[in-house]
């Protein structure tokens, strides 16, 4: 292990009881996720460590950026939004998530998110069970060749069993902006998301008949 390495993380391959990972701000892979400029975000947690039952990235997404409207067949997602604002748009419904708000939509469930005006929103993602660090790391050398070859992207991603549907009809007005509030404590945050991770994947496993989208605030 290069001291680079050790600087970011402590603990490694598959979680255990004996084990432990952690991750420094800035740290884990860099991909490129999106066909924008500056849609860069990093692999926190991968599945081969995780026992393969989750995988966590985070970055930011920038005003006039967005995921278009998709499902996954295979994971189940979970948003939580650290800094800014986000509009969601989950099996029809359309909503604001501000800082301290978690999302979490069942595979199968339509999806959009998009920064409409807000600074740029901090935001870490859940995937369970893991595998989408996979898609990532192929779809962002499509996104680092201009122009973007989008109808690569989309059958890369229905490979990975993402279906890509296009834009959403119409981005009802909700005024999702940022408030005037100071940034949220990272590290605070961070150890309630991994509460609620857990006590989700956990719920997954023993009840099927959940919710089709949550949302905790």
């Amino acid at each position: 292990m290069t001291p680079a390495s050790r600087a970011c993380r402590v603990g490694s391959g598959p979680i255990t009881q004996s084990d432990f990972i952690i991750n420094q701000p800035g740290c884990g892979q860099k991909l490129h996720v999106l066909p924008y400029p500056n849609a860069y975000h990093r692999i926190v947690l991968r599945g081969n460590q995780t026992n393969n039952q989750f995988t966590i990235i985070e970055g930011l997404i920038y005003i006039n950026e967005e995921a278009r409207l998709h499902y996954h067949m295979n994971e189940d997602e979970m948003f939580f939004v650290i800094n800014g604002t986000l509009q969601f748009a989950v099996d029809g419904k359309q909503f604001c998530a501000r800082a301290g708000i978690s999302v979490y939509i069942s595979r199968s469930v339509t999806q959009f998110v998009r920064n409409i005006n807000s600074k740029p929103a901090f935001v870490q993602i859940l995937f369970a069970p893991s595998g989408r660090e996979k898609f990532l790391e192929t779809v962002s050398i499509i996104n680092d060749n201009s122009p973007i070859n989008s109808t690569q992207a989309n059958l890369l991603a229905l490979n990975h069993g993402q279906v890509n549907l296009g834009e959403v009809s119409k981005c009802e007005d909700l005024n999702c902006v940022s408030d005037n509030g100071t940034l949220i404590k990272l590290s605070l945050y961070s150890i309630r998301f991994m509460f609620i991770s857990i006590a989700f994947y956990r719920t997954i496993n023993l009840n099927k008949n959940f919710k089709r989208y949550l949302i905790v605030d």
